[in-house]
């Protein structure tokens, strides 16, 4: 059918990228799905610009059809959660809204974002009393979230080299950072 997405399986990493680069010439539809190719046990730290195009792929292909999807067998083997599991995995923050401080730092945790001192690339989160920063995948800077109380006061870009304040906004929807989504939650206990 016209609306469907196309899968195409490589053998290794490396052509799966071969692929994907001469493909690019023609359209602008084709998706890469990668996984490291050396991987013999989830344990060894999974690269994390992989992890970033995945997560961008599978949130394109949530988006919309009539894709290219470029993978090898490592990628074809890869568990992955149900669509709409994924899909409903997200947390929308709004300035004014109430959110409290530790159910986010939990939702955060159960989307996979890491807690850090210093938030300086996506999938990061710091925690400093009432002020969360975090780094959504799909963002070109990360975010600051100031409480009062439990009411979101302000939500703004910042730049994580300087510090400062790009742009204040009023809402964002942060996707999941992981692709090991379960129907359960971890919760943190201090």
């Amino acid at each position: 059918s016209n609306n469907s997405n196309v899968l195409v399986i490589t053998s290794t990493l490396y052509e799966a990228n071969k692929l994907m680069n001469s493909i690019n010439n023609y359209t602008n539809s084709a998706l890469l799905f990668p996984m490291d190719d050396f991987l013999t046990s989830e344990s060894i730290a999974i690269s994390p610009d992989l992890k970033i195009t995945r997560l961008d792929t599978l949130n394109q292909l949530l988006d919309d059809s009539n894709h290219i999807v470029i993978t090898h067998l490592n990628g074809l083997l890869r568990y992955l959660p149900e669509k709409e599991l994924f899909k409903n995995k997200k947390i929308n923050l709004k300035k004014d809204e109430d959110y409290e401080r530790d159910t986010l730092v939990n939702d955060l945790l159960n989307l996979g974002y890491k807690p850090e001192s210093i938030v300086n690339k996506t999938g990061e989160m710091g925690i400093r009393g009432f002020v969360i920063d975090v780094f959504p995948i799909g963002e070109d800077y990360p975010i600051r979230i100031e409480y009062f109380g439990d009411t979101i006061d302000s939500i703004r870009y910042f730049d994580e080299n300087t510090q400062k304040t790009i742009k204040e906004i009023n809402s964002i929807e942060i996707k999941t950072y992981t692709e090991f989504l379960t129907e359960q939650n971890i919760e943190i206990i201090d």
